[in-house]
């Protein structure tokens, strides 16, 4: 099996996953090519979602998280943050937990993992550069202890995962055990003149779809997408009680599928349109934060 399959495997069981939506749900992930069809960025969707109510007009956004990023990417978060009346965020943690910025804030194994990752990809870490001590900022997520109860009840565990992990990885290795797919990437980047081959390869194995279902499961019946994302509309309908009109819900790609449907067909919001950033640059160019 090669680096990046394995990799992108690991990423994926850390909810790091930017799997192709469903049929016919909207897109929440995609690699942007040029005309000479070379990767120019890893890219996740701001969604926006719409809903009538009597003589209030209320917008929802689904802003997709990549947890290892483009120090522009999450600067043009911090920005755009700075609109909402409220703003859900991911955070398996205690409900008062204060996130802070100067790296003293405790991680566990997965946050440690994804700080390796960055590292080795040369990105950004989403708890470093996410200013989660603005006012707007509200916890909507499971606490450990939740997720944990929450898990039993489904009979999953992190060996559950782990072997998941296991046999999606050799499925892959079965699909393609020489790996032919990635050589033709591989030489039409080295030809282009591409430095950065590994990063650019395991961005398209982030974006295949049958990586994450084969690892996370049904979506709805899971603890870690399932359970989270309901606490996430809960949430939701909180704020919307409280009179809050414009609001997002800042969550990982992976959860966005779901977390759509559950916008859609229990608070009734309909989709309006996507705007596209770049996450991971992956051409030589600026690392700019460019909407495409």
């Amino acid at each position: 099996m090669n680096l990046a399959r394995v990799t992108a495997a690991i990423l994926i069981c850390l909810s790091l996953a930017t799997p192709a939506s469903a049929e016919g749900s909207t897109p929440f992930a995609r690699i942007a090519e040029d005309e000479r069809n070379q990767p120019q960025a890893l890219q996740v969707a701001i969604a926006n979602y719409g809903l009538n109510s009597g003589d209030r007009q209320i917008r929802v956004d689904l802003v997709s998280a990549i947890h290892i990023g483009d120090k522009a990417y999450y600067a043009g978060l911090n920005e755009r943050f700075k609109t909402y009346d409220a703003l859900l965020y991911e955070l398996i943690a205690p409900k008062d937990t204060v996130v802070g910025r100067d790296g003293s804030d405790p991680k566990g194994f997965i946050s440690n993992t994804q700080v390796t990752m960055k590292n080795l990809l040369d990105l950004s870490f989403q708890l470093d550069e996410i200013d989660y001590s603005a006012r707007n900022f509200v916890h909507a997520d499971l606490s450990p202890e939740e997720l944990s109860q929450s898990m039993q009840e489904r009979g999953e565990s992190v060996y559950v995962y782990f072997w998941r992990l296991f046999y999606a990885s050799m499925n892959q290795y079965a699909r393609d055990p020489l790996g032919l797919g990635e050589m033709k990437k591989v030489s039409s980047m080295l030809s282009a003149g591409t430095d950065n081959t590994f990063k650019v390869l395991l961005a398209y194995e982030l974006v295949e779809p049958k990586n994450y279902q084969a690892i996370l499961g049904e979506d709805a019946d899971s603890a870690v997408i399932g359970a989270r994302n309901q606490r996430a509309i809960d949430v939701l309908r909180e704020q919307l009680r409280s009179g809050k009109r414009n609001i997002a819900i800042f969550y990982g790609v992976a959860h966005m599928p779901d977390l759509e449907q559950r916008l859609t067909q229990q608070l009734g919001f309909a989709w309006l349109n996507s705007t596209w950033i770049d996450a991971w640059q992956l051409d030589d160019g600026p690392d700019d934060q460019a909407a495409r």
